[in-house]
């Protein structure tokens, strides 16, 4: 069971390079509302991606039981495609011309009227929204699918590749709940950094994790 959880929490590790997600929770928590807006994406962004994952172990578990055994072909497929993917992002990403003054994404422009409850379900929205963040999401997921585990073990593994791909979303908010008189400031120093460092990470966060997934998926077909 660990060998098995060290690789999905290996892969779920791609959800550190969220960069727009991280960013986001960051002016939010920086916003009229604070925290509350802050905690209330961050946890329906944990709790979207925690249900994906119980869905898709219990779906992936009772298409191995009715008979269709066969994921070891379409997993390392499917791990081989999402790496040549990202290997092409990684690419298009060092050719595209750096922009001198980026502006920041359309949907930035809610942060300040947003309640939290609205907040809760735009983090849940998010999670499918970004095509990219869940196929990255269901290919840490897929080592626990194939694995010979049983169903309940399987689920219990969930929860923390969740919370290993979603930490960077939270961990500001633990921040901010943390140390409230410092956490405006450490948190505008943190999103000035990540915003500095936005086209290295779109640049070699890719390419990294393609050669993972391309890597994995051979092992796989071995």
């Amino acid at each position: 069971m660990l060998p098995v959880l060290l690789q999905a929490l290996l892969l779920a590790l791609s959800g550190f390079f969220s960069v727009g997600s991280i960013t986001l929770v960051l002016l939010l928590l920086l916003s009229e509302s604070g925290w509350q807006n802050g905690l209330g994406y961050a946890l329906g962004y944990f709790s979207a991606y925690t249900v994906i994952g119980v869905a898709a172990i219990i779906l992936g578990y009772r298409g191995s039981d009715s008979g269709q055994s066969e994921p070891g072909l379409a997993v390392p497929v499917l791990l081989t495609l999402l790496g040549v993917l990202l290997l092409w992002l990684g690419f298009r990403n060092w050719r595209k011309p750096e922009e001198e003054n980026p502006q920041p994404p359309r949907f930035f422009a809610i942060v300040d009227s947003i309640t939290p409850p609205k907040a809760f379900a735009f983090g849940a929205l998010v999670t499918v929204m970004n095509v990219k963040n869940l196929a990255l999401y269901l290919s840490a997921l897929s080592v626990i699918m194939i694995s010979d585990l049983p169903l309940a073990a399987k689920l219990t593994l969930v929860p923390p590749v969740a919370l290993t791909f979603c930490l960077l979303v939270l961990a500001p908010v633990l921040i901010y709940l943390a140390v409230q008189r410092r956490a405006t400031a450490l948190l505008t120093r943190f999103k000035h950094a990540l915003e500095a460092r936005s086209r290295p990470i779109g640049i070699w966060a890719p390419l990294i994790f393609g050669l993972i997934f391309i890597l994995r998926g051979a092992s796989i077909l071995v």
